[in-house]
């Protein structure tokens, strides 16, 4: 019997821990949606094994009740296995009570992010790095109501170029879960081109480099891909016998160009030009496991316009492409392709683009060294480029190294050489602006946690 009491004991002890590991620790490779579904089981095995142990106490009682009612007729009760039992009760109770916390905390689970960095580049980099910098604090909840009323919100912390602190709201997405198959989301999100804009958002420690690939920068810091949208997303997945499909469609905003940036226009559309988009992907099973493919697509009229918001051109936006990831047996790659048939629409004007990038990494235990070249060919009288501050084709390779001091910190080192034509760009009062080629060199070193 004492015997059956320790081992029980154990498992009361096993199910405290291992429940506070699975609360505590987000699992950032899986989607929200997945993380939460397998919380939940999780949740119900501990209820369900908190009701055996439960039963388990009740039949111990019954026993040493019986030995008692024995021990009145000449046979001692059992001290060991009472003192025993109301210890194993206590435990119990204080699983009960801790999980019950927990399961009324899990409507709003908060997860953070933060990182600080040092970095020196040769002239001409936009950047200019010359120090030590504060990267961003990042802020990350994921309230869920219910098994099907869900929401995300990341709100992120930082320094501009200028040295002013600022704050912003990067995601704020309100969701409800019909089934694996659709979940519809409403408010801003990361537009789910590719794969690296939707597995890797703000917080630093999650991507394995240091930058983003540049064309796919967050539009306040120069990318020329609209990675955040306002409006709708719906998304789904369903499982075949030759591996998992997923999809996404969404309708939002359409982006601007102003002040030399491209603005996702996150309070209001200024035109009837919405971005449409589709994105469908793959993940086989068997040999293949490991493996993820897709296509992705999306279209939006575009408006270039001066400081003073004036019209310079109306664009139709139409980009098409594929991307690929891997991430099994030590290996890590990544890539996406992107072509653009945009079109001038008062001149009827066409213009081709394309932009593309891939990264490749084997992991030695703690140490991924990776490696990234990047590509962007833009057509220079495009004025859907022409009008960005950086709308010119370049090259860049980078090589660096990631090193997990343990499984919330990482320490990163990346150096890049990045070489941009010369092009003649337009500027924010619509007149042309030369731009002599330039190559330049970049070195930076990154520690980055997650809590």
């Amino acid at each position: 019997m004492t015997r059956a009491l320790s081992l029980t004991h154990l498992a009361a002890a096993l199910l405290l821990g291992g429940l506070g590991a699975s609360l505590g620790s987000p699992a950032f490779a899986q989607s929200d949606a997945d993380r939460l579904r397998v919380l939940e089981q999780r949740l119900d095995a501990s209820l369900q094994l908190i009701e055996k142990l439960n039963q388990r106490i009740a039949e111990l009682e019954r026993a040493v009740t019986s030995a008692k009612a024995k021990g009145e007729a000449g046979t001692p009760p059992d001290a060991e296995q009472a003192r025993a039992i109301d210890t194993l009760r206590k435990d119990v109770e204080q699983i009960s009570d801790g999980l019950s916390r927990n399961v009324s905390h899990t409507g709003v689970p908060l997860h953070g992010f933060a990182d600080a960095n040092a970095g020196w580049s040769s002239a001409g980099d936009p950047r200019r790095l010359r120090g030590f910098g504060v990267g961003s604090l990042d802020l990350y909840l994921t309230p869920q109501f219910g098994s099907r009323v869900k929401s995300l919100m990341e709100i992120v912390f930082e320094y501009g170029p200028e040295g002013t602190g600022e704050f912003e709201a990067e995601r704020a997405q309100v969701g409800y879960t019909f089934s694996d198959a659709l979940t519809l989301w409403a408010g801003r999100f990361h537009t789910p081109i590719g794969l690296w804009n939707t597995l890797y958002h703000h917080g630093a420690n999650l991507q394995t480099s240091i930058y983003r690939p540049r064309f796919i920068e967050f539009e306040d810091r120069n990318g020329l891909l609209p990675t955040h949208s306002v409006g709708l997303w719906a998304s789904g997945k369903t499982t075949t016998d030759w591996g998992k499909v997923n999809y996404d469609v969404y309708v939002s905003n359409g982006p601007t160009v102003r002040k030399r940036l491209l603005d996702f226009n996150g309070f209001t559309d200024d035109n009837s030009g919405k971005l449409v988009g589709l994105n469908l992907g793959i993940q086989p099973v068997g040999v293949l496991r490991g493996l993820s493919v897709g296509v992705h697509a999306f279209g939006a009229t575009v408006d270039t316009r001066t400081a003073s918001d004036t019209v310079l051109s109306r664009n139709r936006m139409r980009m098409s492409g594929g991307y690929f990831g891997y991430d099994a047996k030590g290996f890590e790659a990544i890539g996406e392709y992107y072509r653009f048939a945009n079109r001038v629409l008062a001149s009827g004007a066409h213009h081709s683009s394309t932009a593309w990038f891939t990264q490749v990494g084997y992991s030695f235990g703690g140490l991924l060294p990776f490696a990234r070249y990047e590509r962007v060919s833009l057509d220079s009288n495009d004025t859907l480029f022409s009008t960005q501050q950086v709308g010119r084709s370049y090259t860049r390779s980078s090589i660096g190294a990631r090193y997990e001091l343990d499984s919330k910190s990482a320490l990163k080192i990346e150096l890049g050489d990045s070489t941009e034509v010369a092009a003649t760009l337009i500027d924010e009062n619509g007149a042309s602006a030369p731009v002599p080629r330039a190559r330049y060199r970049r070195t930076a070193v990154e520690y980055s946690i997650a809590f």
